[in-house]
């Protein structure tokens, strides 16, 4: 496994161009900061979170495709017709098999027709196996999901390939740093503010950048 960098952040300032996605369900502070720090926070849909989503005008938001629990296909499209109500999507990820990259080339090439009437930006989930020059050019966004020591390993190998990349699972501190260290536009993560707990005030320190600096890492 490749040596985690571990960047220190700048106090008082957030890095350019750099979004972290809430997934699920988010709650009030995440709109505070979608407001306070335009374009830093945003929502990411799966299919199962979709029913009654919090999608405001000022908040980006992605979908997902929710391979990575259970692919519901009669859900999914279901989730891209009701997103037209809304402004939109940043991309949306293009149908995926968890960890297995030549199954998730057949899903590409099964679905992808399909997802682009929607006329939205694709994503690409990058799996176990996969190499940069197998991104489809079709694809806007790099999402890179596979196994945690997959992703660890390969994920920087990503960077510049397409207009965007994006990192699935990160729901840390030290994994939220390395991500940003290797030049990822954009992480998502489920835990951030579920309960007041550590990943909660870390979430808050990270973006207010307080003199707690040191529980960045």
């Amino acid at each position: 496994m490749r040596d985690v960098k571990i960047v220190i952040l700048p106090k008082g300032k957030l890095m350019n161009n750099f979004m972290l996605m809430v997934a699920g369900t988010g709650n009030n502070l995440c709109h505070y900061f979608a407001g306070k720090y335009p374009n830093r926070i945003g929502m990411i849909y799966s299919p199962s979170y979709w029913n009654n989503p919090k999608v405001k005008y000022y908040m980006p938001y992605a979908l997902d495709n929710g391979c990575f629990t259970e692919w519901n296909e009669e859900l999914y499209f279901w989730m891209l017709n009701d997103s037209k109500s809304y402004h939109n999507p940043l991309w949306v990820c293009v149908p995926d098999v968890v960890g297995d990259f030549k199954k998730t080339m057949k899903y590409w090439y099964l679905y992808k027709d399909r997802v682009q009437k929607y006329k939205y930006k694709l994503a690409f989930v990058c799996q176990d196996g996969c190499s940069p020059k197998d991104v489809p050019k079709e694809a806007f966004c790099c999402f890179i999901g596979g196994t945690t020591s997959w992703k660890l390993n390969n994920a920087h190998r990503f960077k510049g390939i397409r207009e965007k990349l994006h990192i699935g699972r990160v729901n840390t501190i030290k994994r939220l740093s390395w991500a940003i260290s290797i030049g990822a536009d954009s992480v998502d993560g489920s835990g951030w503010v579920r309960a007041k707990g550590k990943q909660y005030y870390d979430f808050i320190d990270f973006f207010e950048s307080t003199n707690k600096q040191s529980t960045l890492f």
